[in-house]
């Protein structure tokens, strides 16, 4: 079977909020583990972005609300003679036990960090751009002279005041992502239309293509009805939809 590329839309602001803090958590993760002064930095970008995101809104309430929602649909499922009852038990127990230790969880997520001066000098400077040079932040200069294994250190322990969260937010996601069945599509001239079923609420959508094709997909998307356009790729000049006819795999998450 070939590789695809996956093209995602969350069609909720809640599940763009997720989106993205999948992103930096995993760019974050790669480069804090990385010796090079630069990985260390872009480490840093990543933890200081997720430590914005978090003091924007109150994201421990989202993610337990979306952890016992799906804790719910699937307990919902239980006398369903197509689902593995084993598995299904396994999942819910794991959304109980993410729910559980997290109204445990005393404080706002972050806080220490944001108390933290010199994280805070470093966030403070990073939104001029090139505002992290080592004129600029000779504190930062200075910590970036350590030891590789000191930085990689200290950024794994700043990354670890998210685990929690960040458990939780690649279990819901998980999830969304497997609630829909994939099913063949063709875009003709490059254009796909569908509404959606306003009774069964679509919090994702999939779109999967051969790696090597020659468009992207574009995404858009409301409660009421979404549209795919593929667009023939280009690093040089203005990007175009394709006349062509473009197969596909799509999946509604519905979960």
């Amino acid at each position: 079977m070939s590789k695809k590329t996956t093209y995602e839309q969350p069609l909720s602001e809640r599940m763009r909020t997720f989106l993205r803090l999948e992103s930096l958590f995993l760019a974050g993760s790669h480069h804090a583990k990385g010796r090079s002064v630069w990985d260390s930095r872009a480490a840093m970008g990543s933890l200081l972005d997720i430590l914005a995101i978090f003091s924007r809104a109150d994201l421990k309430s989202e993610i337990l609300k979306e952890l016992e929602r799906h804790s719910a649909n699937l307990i919902a499922m239980q006398n369903n003679p197509q689902v593995d009852g084993d598995k299904l038990t396994d999942i819910v127990q794991q959304l109980d036990k993410l729910a559980s230790r997290l109204h445990a969880h005393q404080g706002q997520v972050g806080q220490k960090l944001r108390q933290n001066e010199f994280l805070s000098g470093i966030r403070q400077r990073s939104t001029i751009p090139g505002g992290s040079c080592a004129f600029d932040l000779p504190s930062y200069h200075h910590w970036l002279q350590n030891p590789a294994q000191e930085r990689v250190e200290q950024l794994t322990e700043w990354f670890q005041e998210f685990s929690l969260m960040r458990s939780g937010i690649e279990l819901i996601l998980d999830l969304t992502r497997s609630s829909g069945t994939p099913t063949l599509e063709v875009a003709k001239n490059g254009f796909y239309q569908q509404p959606l079923p306003p009774n069964l609420p679509c919090h994702m959508l999939r779109v999967a293509v051969p790696r090597g094709t020659p468009y992207f997909a574009e995404i858009s998307g409301s409660r009421h009805r979404f549209t795919v356009r593929f667009m023939e790729a280009s690093v040089q000049g203005r990007t175009t939809q394709t006349s062509d006819t473009v197969e596909f795999e799509l999946t509604r998450c519905i979960l």
